[in-house]
């Protein structure tokens, strides 16, 4: 009998087991890991061509000294990807028939973040574009920002500040890689 019920309480508290629970390291898109590596592959990058437009003034250049990692700070800025942000965005994945990933796109729950959308568009399992949404607005300004970057190809900013009891002002920049 004693036999018995030591197997039983061998049985019983195997089967009660903790098991080793990982935590999980869910983590976001990496802005700063993506410009990173980008840089590293535009090393050898001789010139850009950039277009400025403030309101209706157009300004266009190609420019053979260029800091494209000081250009791309607004990008880095608007990196989503800290542990305090995990429970702040919502993640949404888009996937096509064969089950391959062609989009992500990360939305702001929280009023008070700066970066209201972040999207990742994939194609053929490469990164196709980057699409960025920021809001940020203060007693005196707001400031409305669309960044687009293309891998390898270049990037695109629209901001729109509007001023209490001022004008407004448009800002466009083009970038392409050359």
């Amino acid at each position: 009998m004693s036999f018995l019920l030591f197997v039983l309480t061998l049985f019983f508290l195997n089967s009660c087991q903790i098991e080793n629970v990982q935590s999980s390291s869910q983590t976001f898109f990496d802005m700063e890991v993506f410009l990173e590596k980008e840089l590293s592959e535009l090393s050898d990058l001789k010139s850009i061509k950039k277009k400025v437009t403030i309101n209706d003034k157009v300004d266009e250049k190609t420019l053979d000294t260029f800091n494209l990692n000081t250009d791309l700070e607004i990008f880095r800025n608007s990196n989503i990807n800290k542990v305090a942000w995990l429970d702040k965005y919502s993640v949404d994945s888009l996937f096509d028939n064969s089950r391959v990933l062609n989009e992500l796109k990360y939305i702001a729950i929280d009023d008070k973040l700066k970066t209201r959308e972040l999207t990742v568009n994939y194609s053929a399992g490469k990164i196709n574009f980057i699409s960025i949404r920021n809001n940020s607005k203060s007693s005196v300004s707001s400031i409305q920002q669309n960044l687009k970057y293309f891998p390898k190809k270049g990037y695109s900013v629209e901001s729109l500040q509007e001023i209490t009891l001022g004008s407004k002002q448009n800002l466009s920049i083009e970038v392409t890689y050359n």
